[in-house]
């Protein structure tokens, strides 16, 4: 059996929100609220109305303007630089000191 009950170090940790540090992402992040926002009830009884655009009803070309833009959105969070090494932006990390086993 295993013990589960957590040790004294576990109990200093506090639970909080880590907030992005770079301006880069932090307009990532208001990014991605909007993009909530535009998807919430309020915002999409704008566009449930009886007409077509582009061949498709407005509420299913909303639908796709909002699945793309996440898509995007997703897409550019992924490219932008981390910071946290030249490694990590060269795209490997430093290997550990421990030896693999077979």
């Amino acid at each position: 059996m295993t013990n589960h009950t957590i040790g004294p170090d576990a109990k200093k940790l506090r639970s909080r929100v880590i907030m992005p540090r770079s301006r880069c992402a932090r307009w990532l992040l208001v990014a991605f609220l909007l993009l909530l926002a535009v998807g919430c009830w309020p915002i999409i009884t704008l566009f449930n109305r009886p007409v077509v655009a582009a061949g498709l009803p407005l509420m299913a070309l909303w639908s796709y303007v909002i699945v793309f833009s996440s898509v995007a959105l997703m897409a550019l969070g992924n490219r932008l630089p981390r910071g946290d090494s030249e490694a990590a932006q060269a795209g490997h990390y430093p290997s550990s000191e421990e030896p693999r086993k077979p």
